[in-house]
């Protein structure tokens, strides 16, 4: 080994660490979490939020072209991350249905429409056309 390729690689080394890392104030900033008050005395992480509303929407699309079991995966991990989201609920109990479970189906929307009145929530108005 010549003495110069050491000090070189160690400065190449610092240099593409440099680089390719984030400043530590940044990474700091990003370990914060955000919270946002949801519902009274419910707190979430905002990118929760994002990631339902994310679900939520593919698994609506999917329900809308009758593709019934992707849209009840969609509607689950919604339901994962939101367990007293009725919505979803319901919508998870309409897409059992449509996939021929009939019976579990019906059972999910009588507990989503049971959940939906303990929240003093019409789940049902959102729901037309379904």
């Amino acid at each position: 080994m010549k003495s110069c390729q050491l000090p070189v690689s160690i400065c190449c080394f610092v240099l593409l660490t440099a680089v390719y890392s984030e400043p530590a104030a940044c990474y700091f900033d990003k370990k914060k979490a955000i919270i946002v008050n949801y519902r009274t005395g419910l707190y979430v992480v905002k990118d929760t939020l994002k990631t339902v509303n994310r679900y939520q929407h593919l698994a609506h699309d999917l329900y809308e072209k009758k593709l019934f079991k992707r849209a009840i995966v969609q509607w689950k991990k919604v339901l994962h991350l939101q367990p007293t989201n009725a919505f979803a609920m319901f919508m998870l109990g309409k897409s059992y249905m449509g996939a021929g479970e009939q019976e579990r189906g019906e059972r999910l929307c009588d507990e989503a429409v049971m959940i939906g009145e303990q929240q003093d929530k019409n789940i049902c108005h959102s729901v037309e056309g379904f």
